[in-house]
């Protein structure tokens, strides 16, 4: 689509201050929004969040050096949306499902009674059956404002004769300062599959976990909110979340970073993904009629203790 006539299709959504259409200079659609209190980016491609920024703060969300979008690629960075399969599934190419790779339809555009802006969008139903996936209805609803809201609707139509089962995962890179002064807080107790030992099941012990090596974990119905602590940002990330089970702490590290085409060599050092969803044997059901969800709202505390 041209530019011009990819600003006329979008008008009707622009809200002048607040919205704004633009195309980056691979020609990906994306969406501005400024509200009094934040910025954020998310790309039509994948529903791709791909920056949050409180005002006078750093941004949340960690983006690759390259920040170039490929075709048929994923950018390493913001909050990529995996669906309807989370890593790697037998049978498929792609890891973490299709969902992340084609554009939504946005669907409305809003600000609620707090100012703040609410974007809802839709996956293709086509795209679902074209997969040879039961043609669910997803609708993608995020909220920009003092904090960053993501919510996920999977609804199975009543006239569907079998349940949709599918893994979900809001796939998110945080930026940090140096990734070994930063700790994670929010997991004690909890089994989790090492990723880095062909998924051998072990015991959080600690509620303060480090980072100092690659680290790949599964964290098992893992429910309550997590934070990022950053010493050096004097900075705490928080991570509430409903309806999800599974918590995925990934970073990795030297030999791993050298291998993922967009990242430069210290793009590891500034970023750490701790994710939301339900994955393996959480993975959802929706049965005929039904709808199932998954929540998370992304916050951050500027701490001078840290």
């Amino acid at each position: 689509m041209s530019d011009s006539s990819f600003l006329d299709h979008w008008k009707k959504f622009e809200i002048p201050g607040v919205i704004a259409f633009s195309q980056d200079g691979d020609g990906f659609d994306k969406i501005n929004i400024t509200t009094e209190v934040s910025t954020a980016e998310i790309y039509l491609q994948g529903a791709h969040v791909t920056a949050f920024q409180k005002k006078g703060e750093d941004p949340m969300l960690f983006m690759s050096s390259s920040g170039r979008m490929a075709r048929g690629a994923m950018l390493h960075g913001g909050i990529p949306l995996c669906f309807p399969w989370f890593g790697k599934r037998e049978g498929e190419t792609l890891s973490h499902g299709f969902a992340r790779l084609h554009p939504w339809d946005l669907q409305l555009v809003g600000i609620t009674r707090d100012g703040f802006v609410l974007l809802e969008f839709e996956l293709p139903q086509e795209l679902m059956a074209s997969a040879g996936w039961l043609p669910v209805k997803v609708r993608y609803r995020i909220i920009v404002g003092e904090t960053l809201r993501l919510d996920l609707h999977v609804t199975n139509p009543p006239t569907s004769t079998e349940s949709f089962f599918y893994e979900d995962c809001f796939h998110s890179y945080f930026l940090v300062e140096d990734i070994e002064q930063v700790t994670i807080h929010g997991l004690k107790d909890h089994r989790y599959l090492d990723k880095t030992e062909d998924l051998a099941s072990k015991l959080e012990l600690s509620d303060v976990i480090g980072i100092n090596k690659e680290m790949n974990r599964i964290y098992l119905n893992s429910t309550g909110p997590i934070e990022i602590h950053d010493r050096l940002k004097k900075r705490i990330i928080r991570i509430e979340k409903h309806a999800s089970r599974s918590t995925v702490v990934w970073n990795p590290w030297i030999e791993n970073a050298k291998l993922i085409p967009d990242f430069a060599p210290g793009d590891y050092k500034k970023m750490l993904c701790v994710e939301s969803g339900n994955v393996g044997e959480y993975r959802q059901e929706a049965p005929p009629g039904a709808t199932c969800g998954l929540f998370v709202e992304l916050s951050t505390i500027q701490d001078a203790q840290e």
